[in-house]
């Protein structure tokens, strides 16, 4: 029997996706055949206890839903630790420790009947909010730091295809704002510059009058 642990994560993750998907499917269908056969008076009934039918497979899936959560996390900084994002090593390293932590638990991940798990998902969780936290700081930080508009947009699409956490990637969304604002505020800046200086421009001594003045413009843009 191979571990959860052991497998690859996205594969992983689609498995475990399909799982919910089978259970609802499955109430689906239960669903749609009892309502036609309600249509059917004299036909035998459903006439079931839809906890007894269903109980066992929803707690099934609620456990599989924190291991999906759980993954995607290790998927993202998994990513991050690939990436070599400088400076946030001690943040992955962090991280991974959690991780080897969870690793030492001595149940099955999947069994749902062991309430042990609740309560080490809930301590992991309480980790990785904390952990998330700072790594948003981390982020803030790195585009505070950053005066290229370019280099934003480099760093910000980096981030993109690394951050799995909704609220991580709902936060990036804001970055495009203010990086656009400042780029509004730089074009403001050489507008005021070309102005002033458009019919006298500063060139580069002994330069044909021509050639400095395209020399001038291109530094404009820089």
């Amino acid at each position: 029997k191979v571990k959860l642990w052991e497998q690859n994560i996205e594969d992983l993750l689609k498995r475990l996706e399909m799982s919910l998907k089978l259970n609802d499917a499955y109430q689906e269908l239960y669903r749609v055949t009892k309502e036609k056969l309600q249509t059917q008076p004299k036909v035998k009934q459903f006439d079931f206890n839809e906890s007894q039918i269903f109980g066992k497979f929803d707690l099934y899936c609620k456990r599989v839903q924190k291991l999906m959560d759980m993954f995607t996390t290790i998927l993202q900084f998994s990513a991050l630790a690939n990436n070599k994002v400088e400076g946030m090593e001690p943040l992955i390293n962090q991280f991974f420790s959690l991780v080897d932590d969870f690793k030492k638990k001595p149940y099955d991940l999947l069994d749902y009947t062991k309430n042990t798990f609740d309560r080490d998902f809930l301590e992991y969780n309480v980790n990785i909010a904390e952990l998330e936290t700072m790594l948003q700081g981390f982020i803030n930080a790195s585009f505070e730091n950053i005066t290229s508009t370019e280099h934003a947009l480099t760093l910000l699409k980096q981030f993109e295809t690394i951050l799995q956490r909704e609220t991580l990637k709902s936060d990036l969304d804001s970055k495009y704002t203010v990086i656009f604002h400042n780029y509004g505020l730089d074009l403001e800046t050489v507008q005021k510059i070309y102005d002033k200086q458009k019919n006298s421009p500063p060139t580069v001594r002994n330069s044909p009058p021509v050639a400095g003045n395209l020399i001038w413009a291109r530094q404009l843009l820089v």
